[in-house]
């Protein structure tokens, strides 16, 4: 779900560069890096996708205004230093990293994406950094991984694609995913098909299941967490 999206409209980069003035411009970035792991056994976690919860509870990617004098370019790298704590040098973004621009002239503000794939210790000493830096606590309220596998019972991509993004955030999410192949045409179509309303796993759903193969004795209730995770996902 997406928040006030109603006024902005896709255009391309150059259009963007050529906006009337006092718009406001603004600029952001999801980093992704390749995951090497399967979960419980059966889900390959495929990438791990950088995101914030911010000061509304809602979910963004790192970045912000594009400051006078500044190209979106050089925002998203100056955020990125400020939000994630990162060097410069261990990751630029460039124009050729750009995925698509919306602009809303109703609110006189246009957005700019970009994707970049980093190696995955990168990316975790941005989730490390992060936390220590200024904006931590008040203008980002936290670092999340977005899971790009679907559970059996329909959680995991679909699940959080019910989540409240700000913005174009969650079409910026969807089209980076797609352009860059992280996932294909039609897994995302399923994803989306698959509502967590549909097939939400409740505590009381989980814990009647595990009572019945309790009963059974089919797992050991000293344990509960992994007997969950080894056969209900």
């Amino acid at each position: 779900m997406e928040a006030s999206t109603d006024s902005y409209q896709e255009v391309s980069l150059d259009e963007s560069i050529h906006i009337v003035d006092g718009e406001v411009h603004a600029a952001h970035v999801m980093l992704y890096a390749r995951v090497d792991k399967i979960l419980f056994g059966r889900h390959d976690i495929k990438y791990a996708i950088l995101m914030q919860v911010r000061f509304d509870g809602t979910l963004e990617f790192p970045g912000g205004i594009v400051d006078k004098g500044e190209t979106p370019e050089d925002a998203v790298n100056r955020e990125m230093c400020e939000e994630l704590g990162c060097n410069r040098d261990s990751c630029v973004i460039l124009q050729t990293d750009h995925v698509m621009s919306h602009v809303s002239y109703k609110t006189q503000f246009c957005l700019h994406f970009y994707a970049k794939q980093i190696s995955l210790a990168t990316l975790e000493q941005m989730e490390r950094s992060a936390i220590v830096c200024s904006d931590y606590g008040s203008e980002v309220m936290g670092i999340v991984r977005c899971p790009l596998y679907t559970l059996s019972n329909g959680l995991g991509f679909p699940a959080f694609l019910q989540q409240q993004f700000i913005c174009v955030s969650r079409t910026q999410l969807l089209r980076s995913i797609e352009q860059r192949g992280l996932l294909t045409s039609a897994e995302i179509q399923a994803a989306l098909k698959c509502t967590a309303e549909d097939k939400k796993a409740t505590y009381e759903d989980i814990h009647n299941s595990r009572r019945v193969r309790a009963i059974k004795g089919s797992c050991d209730l000293r344990f509960p967490c992994n007997a969950i995770c080894s056969s209900d996902w």
